[in-house]
């Protein structure tokens, strides 16, 4: 079996057991009140397990004869116990170990089995154990043994709880044990007697004596009024020894009874004693010892108390002035609180005459009687002596009795000055009931101006352990303490109550409400810097070290600031970001700061640019030193929205924001840096004189650093552009602006194109579209053709002439040719153009868009492939343009190499098709091997 998550095994019970423990029946019972250990692994197929086993035995008791019943049972038994896998429950062990106690006889092991017997669950087992006891009992005339037993299986039948043993077998044993005491009656008289108060002497005054067989036959039997289950009319009848069996055993010895009536535990019993006493042995109720009635006056039973104050009263001997000195005072006073009217009536009566010094602790005590007399009694004895005999402290708890409430409230009031209250009593009234509650706000609103208790006080009320329990208490002390100002109240105090469940939420209100703490120590903020880690303290921390009327920048530190900067929680580096924006100046992060705190300014500056831009500083802290260095640029900090926020006034200077430090940043990997760069990028550009270099960040794989020179670029010229970050015309560079048409990006290929196209008269020329043409990239070998038609159109042109709208355009080209070194005439364009063709080079590798794959080198005879398929698709579209290239064309026909022939024929071709009337002069005939082809 799989060990038990409970502490006790089997194993302990022996152990106690051989030691002879007290504990022993208090153990036995905690161990069969655990469950049964569960086994380390699943029981084999067909197994009998323990709860299979208990189903089978309760399935024979709905059998139909007792033979049956009785057969069904035994095979479950013998088939279960014969059985190794599983094996029983270790606590079937407690049969044999329970025997073994009894045989023992030690008188530490009997009283263990007597609590056993009368309270210990009836499980198998233990039931076991105690089935033989009883059986031995019985066998060895055991009068205390079997009377517990019997009382068990007597009372057992009628009550609920744990039990294994069925209420059959119940019943069959309390009917044997009622056999036995017929037997023993019938035979041996002299001893039914012992055997029967064994049994009475165990039943509680919560026993349902109606539903009892062995009582009610000791007390009922002869008047017949039973049948087999159980007994009817009045039980117990109110004779109860008319009726009794064995009427004559009675009668042997008052011994039996005057022990009943001494030991036993409910009414019923002692009333049969005290009956049978009177019936049979009067003269011996005469000549009890008063030892002997003062312990019945200690019984808590009616009948015992009835029968005391009836022999108290039927002997002269025994009158009220006698009793202190027959050593019956005490026990006359015990009666003050008797469950019995008469006997309350007599102990009332004897204390106002006998016992005037009745201890004031007593009857403070009475007061909480179930008895109304008895209260009253009480209350009348104590409001007739002084207040001040009595003390505050007895007085404070009569006022939680109805009966002595408002009289303890006014003895207190007029009998004590304010003095004479010590505060433990106070705080203890605070926490008492709600009458004690009602008498101490009364006494604070009469006694004390407002404010003048003091702090202190409030504080050890809320210092008391007892403030965790009792809310109204808690409440009466928050409410009083939070009409102080906090700074009275103590830092140190604020702090710890902070952590307290059940007053930290008003606490934390009060200090989130504080303009100053003037005892705060660097030790009480080292405490709230700790309490920032915790979720219940967190925000009222942060808001208390926010607060720089409390806690000043230096307190904080600089180092702790940072490292709240690194974390990646947002609430905390959050915290961190906002107080060293508004707190902060830049000199603070100089490392080398002297220990008065004064620091480099410019030092301070580039450990800012260090934690902004370094290699190694986590993005929280990246995100911080960047933030401050935005909202403290002298041009940019009014427009960020932190500076706006926190009224930021800003504390650096332009010169701060060296190229040196921010040019590199816009190649930087890392997102975040670039962006920062990019930024102060455009607002320092022209004032580091860097506005020519724009160029260099069109090519750059970052979308937002390739936007710097895209709106340096493309806005040049336009009045309505920022001068700080936008070029002049004048300061655009032709070489620089061609070089983009090249780039990698196609989009800074696009710029280049758009750029050439704007300023075209500041950066154009033939010699530069030539070199346009031999481009990867179609777009722009079209583009260039078509500027060197639009642009360079040869002089003997119409005047006013206008080339065709591009493919895809709606109409014609929005801006007329403007001359920009036009060629003489048309021969002198042609003559530029073979000059082109016949030139170009190995052409460069193609780049069709942004983040393509891996380039290639073309060969001159592609390339120059490419140009011819260009001029073609404009003369296509252009009739005369088409008149102007068809005989250059025309003449690269005669080529030897087998593409540029071929390109040259097939471009004539699409021009005859696209202009019918168009002649064509020069065109070599072709070659034997352009026949072939």
């Amino acid at each position: 079996m799989a060990s038990s998550p409970n502490p006790i095994d089997i194993a302990n019970v022996k152990q106690l057991a051989a030691s002879g423990s007290p504990s022993l029946a208090e153990t036995i019972e905690a161990y069969l009140d655990q469950p049964e250990p569960t086994p380390e692994a699943p029981p084999r197929e067909g197994a009998l397990t323990f709860p299979a086993f208990l189903r089978l035995l309760a399935s024979a008791q709905g059998l139909r004869t007792p033979e049956q019943r009785r057969e069904r049972a035994t095979d479950a038994w013998k088939r279960f116990l014969a059985q190794l896998d599983p094996a029983p429950p270790p606590r079937l062990e407690l049969a044999d170990l329970l025997v073994r106690i009894y045989e023992e006889g030690t008188d530490a092991g009997r009283s263990a089995l007597r609590d056993v017997a009368r309270s210990a669950p009836l499980v198998f087992g233990a039931w076991g154990g105690l089935k033989r006891i009883y059986k031995l009992a019985e066998a060895r005339l055991d009068a205390e043994l079997f009377g517990v037993l019997a009382f068990r299986f007597d009372t057992e039948v009628a009550r609920g709880g744990r039990r294994e043993v069925s209420r059959g077998t119940l019943i069959y044993m309390r009917r044997r044990a009622w056999r036995f005491l017929r037997e023993l009656g019938r035979s041996v008289p002299e001893l039914y007697p012992q055997f029967a108060v064994e049994v009475l002497r165990h039943y509680t005054p919560d026993t349902r004596f109606g539903d009892l067989w062995v009582a009610n036959h000791v007390w009922a039997h002869r008047a017949g009024k039973y049948d087999g289950r159980s007994f009817h009319g009045g039980v117990p009848p109110s004779d109860m020894v008319k009726h009794r069996a064995f009427d004559e055993a009675w009668r042997r010895s008052p011994d039996p009874l005057m022990l009943l009536l001494s030991t036993c535990e409910a009414d019923p019993p002692a009333r049969f004693a005290i009956q049978g006493l009177r019936k049979d042995f009067p003269e011996a109720l005469r000549s009890v010892t008063p030892a002997w009635l003062a312990r019945l006056a200690f019984r808590p039973l009616a009948s015992a108390h009835d029968f005391l104050i009836e022999t108290l009263l039927g002997s002269p001997e025994l009158h009220q002035s006698k009793l202190r000195s027959l050593g019956l005072h005490d026990a006359a006073l015990a009666l003050l609180d008797s469950p019995s009217a008469k006997a309350r009536a007599f102990a009332i009566e004897y204390a106002r005459a006998h016992a005037a010094d009745l201890d004031a602790e007593r009857l403070a005590g009475l007061l909480a009687s179930a008895h109304k007399d008895t209260r009253a009694f009480a209350a009348a004895a104590l409001q007739g002596r002084s207040p001040r005999a009595l003390g505050h402290e007895l007085l404070g708890r009569l006022l939680t009795h109805g009966e002595t409430e408002a009289w303890a409230a006014k003895a207190l009031g007029e009998s004590f000055d304010r003095a004479e209250l010590p505060e433990p009593f106070l705080i203890d009234m605070i926490y008492g009931e709600p009458a004690q509650k009602r008498w101490a706000a009364a006494h604070f609103k009469a006694r004390y101006r407002p404010g003048e208790l003091g702090t202190g006080f409030w504080v050890r009320v809320l210092d008391d352990p007892r403030h965790e329990d009792d809310d109204r208490a808690t409440e009466t002390a928050l409410d009083a303490l939070g009409k102080y100002p906090v700074a009275a109240i103590g830092t140190p105090w604020l702090l710890d109550a902070l952590t307290r469940k059940s007053i930290g939420r008003t606490v934390a209100t009060w200090l989130q409400k504080a303009d100053a703490l003037p005892d705060l120590t660097a030790e009480s903020v080292e405490r709230l810097k700790g309490l920032v880690f915790s979720a219940e303290t967190r925000a009222v921390a942060l808001e208390v070290l926010g607060n720089p009327k409390i806690v000043t920048p230096r307190q904080l530190t600089l180092p702790w600031l940072l490292a709240l900067a690194r974390r990646a929680d947002p609430t905390l580096n959050g915290f961190a970001r906002r107080y060293l924006l508004a707190h902060m100046k830049p000199q603070d992060f100089d490392p080398g700061q002297d220990p008065s705190g004064r620091g480099d300014r410019e030092a301070g500056t580039a450990k800012l640019f260090a934690l902004a831009l370094g290699e190694k500083e986590p993005e929280p802290m990246r995100a911080f030193a960047q933030t401050y260095l935005r909202c403290h640029h002298p041009v940019l900090g009014p427009e960020q929205g932190e500076a706006k926020e926190l009224e930021l006034k800003q504390a650096l200077k332009r010169a701060a924001f060296t190229a040196e430090r921010i040019w590199p940043a816009l190649s930087d990997p890392r997102e975040d840096v670039r962006r920062f760069a990019a930024l102060i990028t455009r607002a320092e550009l022209r004032a580091w004189g860097y506005q020519t270099r724009v160029y260099e960040l069109a090519h750059s794989d970052a979308k937002e650093v390739r936007n710097i020179a895209f709106d340096a670029l493309r806005k040049a010229g336009d009045p309505s552009a920022d001068p700080a970050m936008t070029l002049t015309v004048e300061e655009l560079d032709p070489a620089q602006v061609f070089a983009l048409t090249e780039s990698l990006k196609k989009s800074a290929r696009e710029l280049g194109l758009s750029l050439i196209l704007k300023h075209y008269a500041r950066l154009g020329g033939p010699e530069r579209l030539g070199w346009l043409m031999q481009s990867a990239d179609r777009e722009v070998r079209l583009f260039a053709v078509r500027m060197l038609w639009e642009k360079h159109r040869p002089r003997d042109l119409p005047p006013g002439w206008r080339p065709r709208a591009a493919r895809g355009e709606a109409g014609p080209t929005a801006e007329p040719p403007e001359d920009a070194g036009r060629f003489e005439d048309v021969e002198a364009l042609r003559r530029f153009l073979r000059y082109v063709l016949s030139g170009i080079p190995a052409g460069r590798s193609p780049e069709p868009g942004d983040g393509a794959g891996p380039r290639r080198r073309l060969s001159a005879s592609e390339a120059k492939r490419r140009v011819i398929e260009i001029v073609r698709d404009l003369a296509v579209e252009d009739a005369a343009f088409a008149a102007l290239v068809a005989p250059v064309i025309a003449e690269f026909t005669g080529s030897i190499a087998k593409g540029e022939w071929q390109a040259c024929l097939a471009a004539l071709l699409h021009l005859r098709r696209a202009h019918p009337g168009l002649e064509i002069e020069g065109l070599a005939a072709p070659s034997v091997g352009q026949e072939r082809a």
